[in-house]
This record gives C-alpha cells, structure tokens and sequence, in this order.
C-alpha cells in the first residue's frame, strides 16, 4: 500500500504522522519503505537518529523529491510491502507526481483561519488528482489539537473541514502532546518511547487502525 502525507501548508506534523505509521507498519512485519519527498529532509534526519541509536525495526528511507516521485516509487512498488511518502509542505512538483501513485492520501491540518484555507487549496488539489487516480482514498486528520477540551476552534475547524468536497476527515485526532515532540528527537514512534504517553499512544493506534482498515 502506498500513503501519501501531505499538505501545501508547513508545519502542520506531516514527517511525525508519516514517520510515526511507517514504524508501526514495521512492527506488524511488513516490510516497508519511508521515501522523504520534501527537500527539507526531516524523515531522512530522523531515519538516520533512529539508525545512530539502532532503534528496531529498522526503517529504510530514500529521498525522492520532483515530478519523478511517481515513476521512481511505481519502480520500487514490488519492492515492499508498504511505502509512505512524507511530502513537501507546499504545492509542488513533487506533491503532485506523488499523488497520482498514492492508495491513501493522509492531509494533517491544523486548526486555524490560515490552515482551513490551505485545506480548501488540498481539496481542490486532490480533486484534480482523483481525475487520474480515482482509486485514491483522500483522508483529513485535525493535528496538535488543544488538550482543552474548552477551546471551540477545533470543533469549528473540524465542522468546516466536513464540507469539503474531496477530502474526508478521519474521527481521529491527534492532540498537541510533548510525547510528539521527544519521539521526532529520538528517531522512535511513540510507543517506543521509554516513557510512554497512554494517550498518544492511542492516538496514532486509531489513526493507523482508520487508514489501514482496508489492509492486513
């Protein structure tokens, strides 16, 4: 299966949602394939922390960015078991070749004004890609979400993330939590961490259970 995580906004957790389920991928067996599609190289610097501190299972990761992310991954499909691709946070070349080879597209959006409209820039451009990949399942998921259960702004993000047209957000949410932070410095998911947060931990398991449902 191929995922794609993307979003034409930065910042919005795309390398910890992609690193994050390429591990737990790994720790069913699979064998599976992390390709870094942004020219920022964070999956490439955090595959590298988790080689230096021999974390298993391991993961291998290549850099692919530009128009030839599609052909280069359709090569290394009979490969692996899974490949996901962490792409750049802009509209690019890269985005757009990746998602014409995508199975599953993850977009992770924060809630704020600026944010929502960069999911209305995603839905139109996934629109497009469904065009020529019909097959493509294009998923939502609210990210670093207050832990305040007070604060409305996500539930008003949430509420206009469901009209759009393409995209279909996820029941999922992943909450701001220091647990991201420390996995992303330590090359390791977050149920790998020594200290464990129940609640993160949770959260990625539904994620991951939500985006594979269809899988083994």
């Amino acid at each position: 299966m191929v995922v794609l995580v993307a979003n034409e906004k930065g910042g919005t957790g795309k390398t910890t949602v992609a690193t994050n389920i390429a591990i737990m991928r790994a720790q069913q067996g699979r064998d599976v394939l992390l390709v870094d599609a942004d020219p920022q190289g964070s999956s490439s610097e955090f595959i590298r922390v988790r080689e230096d501190e021999q974390v298993k299972p391991t993961i291998t990761c290549v850099a692919i960015t530009g128009r030839g992310v599609s052909s280069e991954v359709r090569k290394l499909i009979p490969r692996y078991q899974d490949i996901i691709i962490d792409a750049g946070g802009r509209d690019s070349a890269g985005l757009r070749s990746a998602l014409i080879v995508a199975d599953a597209l993850i977009v992770p959006f924060l809630a704020g004004q600026y944010d929502v409209w960069g999911v209305e820039n995603m839905d139109t451009i996934v629109g497009e890609a469904l065009g020529l990949n019909p097959e493509m399942k294009p998923l939502l998921v609210l990210n670093k979400q207050d832990t305040n259960p007070r604060i409305s702004i996500a539930h008003e993000a949430e509420a206009l993330a469901k009209e759009m047209q393409n995209l279909q957000i996820l029941n999922t949410k992943l909450c701001y939590r220091v647990a991201y932070r420390r996995s992303a410095a330590e090359g390791r998911a977050v149920n790998e961490l020594d200290k464990l947060d129940p609640k993160a931990v949770a959260e990625l398991d539904a994620l991951y259970k939500e985006v594979f449902s269809d899988e083994a």
